[in-house]
């Protein structure tokens, strides 16, 4: 083979090395590209299920913060409500001294104001009971006249409800027993009872 036959054989020979070489790169080149792509498809799709899962827990959470507010917006006016009737019925007792019957009321009351302070005087035998002091508004010592061996005094800063105060003199033992005091003791049922005519059952969050 001649000179010029060799070279243009070693030529072609050459080119059909390149041209196997850059079919080879640009395959392993579309490869490489393909993983990349699909790894980051694969990312995308586990932020994206991340960032639904954070939401969705966001949702919940904001969802049950409204509705605890919502529910304690409620109970607040709920107990705003109550505590107007109460304080509407306190106010409607204080008019009971205008009663026809108030004087049998202030009578029951005392009674049972000196049949705690009696068995008070049995079973603490440190609580002076003789010569107590029954204090009453200004306007009701005169029903309670016949009372005996007792002092009736009235109270003078006038603040004392429909009632009575049975007291020792020196004023460290007292049982209070007026229209207000009894309320009072009942004002946990009253509120569970008043609510429940008003609004029926406490919401549930």
């Amino acid at each position: 083979m001649s000179e010029k036959g060799l070279l243009k054989a070693i030529e072609d020979d050459t080119r059909r090395e390149c041209a196997v070489m850059l079919e080879n790169a640009q395959k392993e080149a579309e490869a490489i590209v393909k993983t990349a792509i699909e790894q980051q498809e694969r990312l995308n799709r586990e932020r994206l299920k991340k960032a639904e899962v954070y939401l969705e827990k966001e949702r919940i959470r904001m969802l049950a913060n409204a509705k605890l507010y919502a529910n304690e917006v409620i109970l607040k006016e709920r107990q705003l409500a109550v505590a107007k009737i109460l304080d509407e019925v306190n106010n409607r007792l204080k008019e009971l001294r205008k009663d026809k019957d108030y004087p049998e009321i202030l009578k029951r009351l005392c009674k049972e104001a000196m049949d705690g302070w009696h068995a008070m005087g049995t079973d603490f035998k440190s609580v002076p009971t003789e010569k107590a002091l029954i204090m009453v508004s200004k306007q009701d010592i005169s029903y309670l006249k016949h009372i005996l061996g007792y002092e009736i005094v009235s109270d003078e800063s006038e603040d004392i409800s429909p009632g009575v105060v049975i007291m020792s003199r020196d004023k460290r033992f007292k049982i209070i027993n007026t229209l207000h005091s009894r309320l009072e003791k009942k004002r946990t049922e009253l509120v569970s009872m008043i609510d429940k005519m008003l609004f029926g059952e406490i919401p549930k969050s």
